[in-house]
């Protein structure tokens, strides 16, 4: 018999119905009703490649005709240490270690700066700064390094790593111009890494805030501050790019926009692009080098990390990545949809505003412009624009921190400008549909 809740399936919401998805293919997935979805999000900012790339599937086929597992411990393969040096070829990095998951990467990213301090001879090095208002993934390490609604339930096991106000104008800037507001979150920021002293390992900060708030793009002078306050006190600066690595902000990092260089970097989402669970932790010279001198071992480590099958699909991702250009594709197509919100911003009052890089956007939504706010508990919102949207046959994703409403518009890397005109038309619709439920006037044009 089904569960009480319906399912025998964990879902996160557990009474929810959702769709059944049958099949995908470029920017559209279908359910098993025929209903057709603009993948509009790129799942959770995944799907870069799109889906069902016939270049990526050969790729898959050709190495399970091979093989699909060895343990890292007993072989290396030639898929992983290929993707090894493509993606130190593409960030600049030194050392690639290979995972499953974002959250992995980010876990995985904590136990080198903890060996790194280890290796030589400062021990006590074991705290870290983050974001109040960011997000790391699920797992204890991680989540001690996120504000996010998700960490209620951990709370007695985690860390209290959040001592960096996150640098998001629209919420914090108090008016603000953007080289004042940098400089008053780099001073506070500075306050911050002098009180935890020789007890600081490093700073984790995304490079572009994901679902806690939606696509906080920082300020231009913050990041390349951070790195130098990091610098002068000899802390580590880890950089999480799960969310915006490997294309997505239209470079190979999003950092390489403020000429950002990281001790350490977190990579997932975009490396397997939905077709496999991949994920990378890399490490500049720094830390590789004092590892290498030292133990000359790594103390951590996961069973199917660096298997052939993952690596063979995520090097094909990457190669099908330089022969599309969606690099320059990404840069392309954001304008196109930065140009579609801000004329969407101009005739609906339910955006507050519009903020994003590359082809990774979102919509802040308010209920009363003037005040940056909304009547209704976090969330709430969200869920309706979600719900609209996907009425009218598009995916977005909300924002999921419990302190503010938005959602991302973030589709794959391959979506033609007919197709963008699509899913800005279904935003169109959502958004008058849930002004129209909400009573909210229109903009005046």
């Amino acid at each position: 018999m089904p569960a009480a809740h319906g399912s025998r399936l964990i879902r996160n919401v557990l009474c929810q119905h959702l769709p059944t998805i049958e099949r995908a293919e470029g920017v559209f997935v279908w359910d098993d009703e025929g209903n057709r979805y603009l993948d509009g999000s790129s799942g959770a900012v995944v799907t870069g490649l799109g889906h069902a790339d016939p270049v990526v599937l050969a790729a898959m086929a050709e190495q399970a005709g091979k093989v699909t597992f060895t343990h890292r411990g007993a072989f290396t393969s030639r898929p992983a240490e290929l993707l090894a040096d493509r993606l130190a070829e593409l960030t600049g990095m030194a050392g690639v270690w290979l995972v499953g998951s974002g959250s992995e990467a980010v876990e995985a990213s904590l136990q080198f700066a903890l060996q790194y301090w280890r290796e030589i001879g400062e021990p006590g090095r074991s705290r870290f700064l983050s974001h109040r208002h960011g997000y790391h993934g699920g797992t204890l390490g991680a989540l001690s390094l996120s504000g996010h609604a998700r960490r209620d339930n951990a709370e007695a096991l985690v860390h209290d790593f959040l001592g960096l106000l996150a640098p998001w104008p629209y919420r914090y800037g108090a008016g603000r111009g953007d080289a004042e507001f940098t400089a008053d979150l780099l001073a506070a920021a500075e306050r911050a890494i002098v009180a935890a002293g020789d007890t600081l390992a490093g700073v984790v900060v995304e490079a572009v805030g994901g679902a806690t708030g939606s696509v906080v793009v920082p300020p231009a002078g913050y990041l390349p501050g951070l790195e130098r306050l990091c610098r002068d006190a000899g802390v580590l600066l880890i950089v999480d790019e799960v969310l915006t690595g490997l294309g997505r902000t239209g470079t190979a990092l999003a950092v390489d926009h403020w000429g950002v260089r990281p001790d350490i970097v977190a990579l997932g989402k975009g490396l397997g692009a939905g077709y496999t669970p991949i994920a990378a932790s890399l490490l500049n010279e720094r830390v590789l080098d004092a590892i290498a001198a030292g133990s000359g071992t790594i103390r951590h480590g996961h069973t199917y990390a660096g298997n052939p099958l993952s690596a063979a699909v995520a090097l094909a991702v990457l190669r099908r990545t330089d022969e599309l250009g969606l690099y320059a594709a990404a840069r392309r197509a954001g304008e196109r949809v930065r140009a579609g919100l801000a004329d969407l911003a101009a005739r609906h009052r339910l955006i507050g505003e519009v903020r994003g890089i590359g082809l990774l956007w979102a919509l802040e939504l308010v209920t009363d412009l003037e005040a940056r706010r909304t009547d209704t508990p976090p969330g709430v919102l969200s869920s309706r624009m979600v719900a609209a949207a996907t009425a009218h046959g598009l995916l977005v994703y909300p924002s999921t921190g419990g302190i503010n409403d938005a959602v991302t518009l973030a589709p794959p890397l391959t979506i033609s400008d007919d197709e963008i005109d699509l899913a800005l038309g279904a935003l169109d619709s959502a958004l008058t549909d849930v002004e129209a439920a909400l009573a909210v006037q229109p903009a005046a044009v």
